[in-house]
């Protein structure tokens, strides 16, 4: 278990650091997008970005995960890599023959020309995608960190010097389209697979796993776009922008979690094939504490600081969302949690029991959407978010536990929690200073707040101190 360990720690790092630098720079150019375009053109960005998400499900129908899913098998990963993008690419037709027909229903999009647009960046995301996902999938889990950092970095660099010159919403889009052609050249460049002949039963195999694997996928999806559309229907193009924001923002508190399921699913698909279950418990275990380590801490920081946040770093305007955000945080807490639980059924081949949870939970989040944003705004569909994955968590716990032993490290939690309520102690302390409310008092309270929970944390922990100091000596690359 010790190289499994290993393997899983450097893989977990390297994506954990591309998680980290993504979020880093994309928070960095968030602030500079608010202050220099506003509340309006960010909305029409995110509008653009949430329809290019769903249509992109219906590009892909679960068969990426389900390519994925039988590369790692070992067995015909060449014809199972080419009927994939050959799927994928057919799909990408039929999708563009719709949305011909149908494009004068795409208000918005027409109304900002932006239509055509939507579909050449169709295009290229099902492209790069299905490249990068094969990569992935040959265990080369550090190279497809790299590519997606390089992506996320070219991406936001184009985007600000594009809002620089003026081109608003377009240099936006135009700087998504630069990151995922570099992604896609380099992706091309390491692949390690050709297009050869496949077979019709290469076929059948990846569509009786996909068909699962999209119905969770659009579940997905329309957790983290569902929200934005409904908001644009009732509310304002300002306030998509401004929940867009605090969305955005409150995506620190899931890196952990999300690099740890990007890295776990591949190696507990090949566990789940060579029926090593022990493998798969322990990494459920570790993984579910160190989900919590950013997550916990930064809904207390948010619920402290959140208003101050929003009005220093984005402006006035974005200050409405300030009760928006803190509930966001609460979703994200239990999002990562439930990030776990859904990869590991998903990665164990328990698709359909993953979809159960997901299907209930966004049901649950459109109805409460639509019922709560025209009465309580922004609120309202931070609400219906956190109903949504507390009712998935639910149900995927329920199932996850009938496959494997759930076995949770309550030492590290309790640690985790303890470091909390001292930085809660420390920042409460702080303000009774009545120190004047400024950007600078602000950052400072952040990283006083953040030097607190990370001393007291490493102090009372062995097992994180030892895992932080065995960081430093992986290698990003062997």
């Amino acid at each position: 278990m010790a190289e499994t360990e290993l393997d899983v720690q450097r893989h977990g790092i390297m994506l954990l650091g591309s998680s980290a630098g993504i979020t880093l720079v994309g928070f960095l150019a968030t602030i500079f997008y608010a202050h220099w375009i506003g509340a309006d053109i960010l909305g029409q960005y995110f509008l653009f970005v949430s329809v290019l998400s769903i249509l992109s499900l219906f590009c892909d129908l679960g068969i990426g995960y389900a390519t994925t899913f039988r590369i790692c098998e070992g067995i015909d990963p060449e014809r199972y890599f080419s009927a994939g993008l050959v799927i994928r690419l057919g799909l990408f037709a039929l999708v563009t023959l719709v949305l011909t027909v149908f494009g004068g229903y795409f208000g918005n999009l027409n109304a900002n020309t932006l239509f055509w647009t939507l579909i050449a960046v169709l295009f290229l995301t099902t492209l790069t995608s299905t490249i990068s996902l094969a990569i992935g999938a040959s265990n080369r889990l550090g190279l497809a960190a790299s590519v997606s950092l390089l992506n996320n970095i070219t991406r936001i660099c184009t985007q600000v010097l594009a809002i620089f010159l003026g081109f608003q919403v377009y240099g936006l889009i135009g700087g998504m389209v630069a990151g995922l052609l570099l992604e896609l050249v380099i992706s091309l460049r390491y692949v390690d697979y050709h297009i050869v002949r496949f077979k019709q039963e290469n076929v059948r195999k990846i569509f009786s796993f996909s068909t699962w694997a999209f119905l969770s996928t659009a579940c997905t999806t329309l957790f983290d776009n569902a929200n934005l559309l409904i908001i644009s229907y009732f509310l304002t193009i300002s306030d998509v922008g401004i929940f867009g924001v605090c969305w955005t923002f409150s995506f620190f508190a899931l890196f952990i979690s999300t690099a740890l399921c990007n890295t776990l699913f591949v190696k507990v698909s090949r566990w789940n094939t060579s029926g090593d279950k022990n493998a798969i418990t322990i990494a459920f275990s570790r993984a579910t504490s160190y989900a919590l380590v950013l997550a916990l801490p930064m809904l207390v920081g948010g619920a402290l600081l959140g208003k101050n946040i929003l009005y220093y770093l984005y402006g006035s305007s974005f200050a409405l969302g300030a009760t928006a955000l803190i509930i966001i945080i609460g979703v994200r807490v239990v999002q990562s949690i439930f990030q776990l639980y859904s990869n590991f059924l998903m990665a164990t081949d328990h698709v359909k029991h993953q979809f159960i949870g997901l299907c209930a939970g966004i049901t649950i989040n459109i109805i409460l959407s639509v019922i709560l944003i025209p009465l309580l705004g922004l609120p309202g569909a931070a609400i219906a978010s956190l109903a949504n994955v507390l009712v998935s968590t639910i149900i995927c716990a329920y199932f996850l536990q009938k496959i494997i032993p759930i076995h949770i490290d309550i030492d590290s939690i309790r640690d985790i929690i303890i470091a909390t309520i001292a930085m809660t102690v420390a920042l409460l302390g702080a303000g009774m200073l009545h120190l004047n409310e400024s950007l600078f008092t602000t950052a400072t309270l952040i990283a006083f707040g953040a030097l607190v929970y990370c001393i007291t944390l490493l102090s009372i922990n062995a097992q994180i101190r030892k895992d932080t100091a065995n960081t430093l000596k992986i290698r990003w690359i062997q």
